[in-house]
């Protein structure tokens, strides 16, 4: 068997275990870390995958008999007919940022020309309703950008993510649209002519198989990918909720620098940007010198500046578990926290110093725990 049939078929077993009930990134990163292949996970007994720990017995019978991999090499052969890169999470070419995060997901479906694991990236998100400062703020912010070498990253919707991606190509920037379906479904559907520019300087990202629709469920899912793939990421206008808030929030608890430009205390679309800024989520920002300055960015090389900050990858699994309890519980009592991680209070007790030493966890009053500066 050759190498490319190797990898093909390597590919196929990440298209065939992620669309297994139940998987998710974490299960997926426990089975490869040991059996260090999809080929040797798919091929080892039910009696062995049991021993491991935190893996399901339904997970186990979901390995050993529902992988489809007809169902998989379809849309593997979909896919590539229609020049998409399909990007497995053990592929040297799937993003190098998306694989630090806890839940990168399994498989990428990727169209374009952009290098995704470019040395500088910027993600830019905002309101779908901006007003004219804020899409004057953004054409500004991309031109700042220019002499740094970047590559954009935002989320193809109305508003400030298509005014970004616009700008962008206006400047010569590669820019990146991830999309909240399959490439069959460019939403909205007036950015089409959009994303087939971006095609050619930059591309379209999505974790969903080229026939999947767009639906609600799917946004926070994309959001994570614009955080994860972003060394910055900027909110330039957003109410105190919605889409941009969330994709913040993410990006701050994967450790990513977060900007935001302040606005008029009584302005409605200036409150998210205000409270990010506010609860030290965000740095203030006025120009993109503001983001070079943090990230230690020179104009001439466009090279990544030294590793910065706490990646997952320095977390343990025990710790990752504890973040990841705390990220959907918000506040937690460390009785509920012991009892939610399954974890002994001693241990438990160990684990939560390491993280607030680590700056990411917070004690408070009551023997409570939080993610530290959260937004909610």
């Amino acid at each position: 068997m050759t190498n490319f049939a190797m990898k093909e078929q390597e590919i196929i077993n990440h298209i065939a275990i992620s669309r297994l009930h139940g998987m998710g990134t974490k299960n997926f990163r426990r089975l490869i870390n040991e059996f260090n292949t999809t080929e040797n996970l798919v091929k080892a007994p039910a009696s062995e995958i049991s021993k491991l720990p935190k893996i399901r017995e339904d997970l186990v019978r979901g390995l050993k008999k529902e992988l489809d991999f007809k169902e998989a090499e379809e849309i593997y052969r979909k896919e590539t007919d229609q020049n998409t890169q399909v990007l497995a999470y053990l592929d040297p070419a799937y993003p190098s940022r998306l694989r630090r995060m806890a839940d990168g997901p399994i498989v990428l479906y990727y169209r374009g020309s952009a290098d995704l694991n470019a040395g500088r990236t910027v993600g830019i998100v905002g309101t779908r309703t901006p007003t004219p400062d804020g899409l004057l703020l953004t054409e500004q912010l991309i031109s700042q950008l220019l002499p740094y070498k970047v590559l954009t990253i935002s989320g193809l919707a109305m508003g400030i993510d298509g005014a970004s991606h616009k700008q962008s190509l206006e400047q010569g920037i590669p820019t990146v649209g991830v999309l909240g379906g399959g490439h069959d479904f460019i939403y909205p559907a007036n950015h089409k002519g959009l994303a087939n520019q971006m095609l050619e300087n930059g591309g379209l990202l999505t974790e969903f198989v080229h026939d999947q629709k767009v639906v609600r469920e799917h946004f926070p899912m994309r959001n994570r990918i614009i955080a994860g793939l972003s060394d910055a990421l900027v909110v330039v206008e957003s109410k105190q909720k919605g889409g941009s808030m969330i994709t913040a929030q993410l990006a701050f608890d994967y450790n990513r620098y977060v900007f935001a430009f302040p606005g008029k205390p009584f302005d409605e679309k200036s409150r998210g940007c205000n409270k990010l800024i506010k609860t030290h989520v965000a740095s203030l920002m006025e120009t993109a010198d503001d983001i070079a300055e943090q990230l230690n960015w020179d104009v001439e090389s466009g090279q990544p500046a030294a590793a910065q900050g706490l990646l997952f990858s320095e977390i343990t699994e025990d710790e990752m578990l504890i973040v990841d309890i705390l990220r959907e519980e918000g506040r937690v009592h460390v009785d509920k926290l012991s009892l939610l991680a399954k974890c002994r209070p001693g241990k438990l007790a160990n684990l939560l110093l390491e993280l607030e030493l680590k700056g990411m966890v917070q004690s408070l009053p009551g023997k409570l725990y939080r993610l530290k500066n959260r937004i909610n």
